[in-house]
């Protein structure tokens, strides 16, 4: 071929390759969308032309169809950038036909791109177009009910359900949530308010923050109060969040005082919770926690309930109090070294017995205990002593309950 006619031929074959070349540069750019979200609600799609500018005064936007648009930079809220394949979607989608099967075709594309709203979207034309495409039903969730298509949401909302933190619950069952997530924000908040009025103790605002802890009447306010009294180490202050509780007298503040007055390591604490449980009118919910420690293994704590069921003087107490006048508690003691032989004698009430032991390790022995604590609540209660005789106990008390009357029958 000769030169000049190859020349003719590249020079009009350079128009058809640009335009080739313009072409895949179009697609490029197809491929690089945002959508661009406004601040009256609205969105747009296109590809922002001025990303380099700043400070940022407007956007400028070239929609789909080739349309440049310039917006004001207080116009958009946000811009996001879309994924190739959401930007593909843009681009294809007026392609398909809208007939059954082209909205099913580019459904089937959407899921295998992983574009699963889009894929919704085109489903649902498919069902609109032929309402028994069996496959776009299942695909978006329908099932077949007594000869009616129904979504699971149809069926559960026909049944009194509504979605709720990912779950299908009752009315009733989201009542009950919403009203328990709001008393544990209010508890929250109640932390926050007992731990500032805390840190005013040291300051001129300590009158303040006394009063307003001596105030307290929100029931929701307890947890806050009880972890405040456990983690505080300044017997003042402690003393001060046993007050509030007092007044604040919901049976689970009287529980923490209770508790309290146990378990607590500081004596005059104990001792200030039992004062203020005296103060109150009877609660047998009281004894019946103090009872509960009669039968302590430690018998530290079955004497310090005695102390405090004969401070609060309810008789109905007597009972297992004489059960735990005399108590039995395993003990490990120490026998010495191996081989070895020890002598021991008993020296007082409710010492181990005596005798010889050969070494050989630590051993378990079984010790019999006279509370006098509980003797002396006994006394209290009674006006009564018997000493450590139970059985003696045991015949008075069952002189003290009347018998039963029991009605004859009257025939008419």
């Amino acid at each position: 071929m000769a030169p000049a006619n190859l020349g003719m031929k590249l020079h009009s074959a350079l128009p058809a390759f640009m335009v080739a070349i313009g072409l895949v540069a179009a697609n490029v750019r197809s491929l690089q969308a945002d959508v661009f979200y406004l601040s009256n609600g609205g969105r747009i799609e296109g590809e922002l032309l001025n990303p380099e500018q700043r400070p940022r005064e407007n956007y400028v936007i070239r929609l789909a169809d080739g349309v440049q648009v310039t917006l004001a930079a207080d116009q958009v809220e946000k811009v996001v950038s879309l994924r190739p394949e959401e930007s593909e979607y843009q681009r294809i989608r007026h392609q398909y036909p809208d007939t059954v099967e082209g909205q099913w075709e580019l459904a089937e594309w959407c899921r295998q791109k992983r574009l699963l709203s889009q894929r919704d979207v085109h489903l649902q034309r498919v069902i609109e177009l032929d309402p028994d495409h069996v496959l776009a039903r299942r695909a978006l969730g329908y099932s077949q009910i007594e000869g009616k298509w129904q979504t699971t949401e149809e069926v559960m909302r026909s049944r009194g359900y509504e979605r709720y933190q990912g779950a299908w619950r009752t009315r009733q069952e989201i009542e009950l949530l919403e009203a328990k997530r709001e008393q544990e924000q209010t508890e929250k908040e109640w932390f926050q308010k007992i731990n500032r009025w805390r840190g005013w103790l040291a300051t001129d605002k300590s009158h303040l923050a006394r009063q307003n802890i001596l105030s307290i009447k929100d029931p929701l306010a307890l947890k806050a109060l009880a972890a405040a009294l456990r983690t505080e180490r300044q017997l003042e202050v402690r003393l001060l969040f046993v007050e509030a509780l007092a007044h604040l007298g919901v049976p689970e503040a009287i529980r923490v005082l209770a508790e309290t007055a146990m378990e607590d390591y500081d004596e005059e604490v104990r001792l200030t919770c039992l004062d203020y449980l005296c103060k109150m009118p009877p609660n047998p919910d009281v004894t019946t926690f103090f009872v509960g420690y009669l039968k302590h293994k430690d018998n530290l704590m079955v004497n310090r309930a005695a102390s405090a069921l004969g401070r609060l003087g309810d008789r109905s107490a007597v009972g297992p109090l004489i059960d735990a006048l005399i108590t039995r508690h395993k003990q490990k003691i120490s026998t010495g070294s191996p081989g070895t032989i020890s002598a021991g004698f008993g020296t007082g009430p409710g010492a181990p017995p005596g005798g010889l032991a050969v070494g050989g390790g630590p051993k378990v022995v079984i010790t019999t205990v006279m509370n006098q604590p509980v003797l002396d609540a006994l006394v209290s209660l009674t006006g009564q002593n018997f000493h450590f005789d139970q059985q003696a106990w045991r015949y008075w008390l069952a002189s003290q309950r009347r018998p039963e009357t029991i009605e004859g029958r009257r025939d008419r």
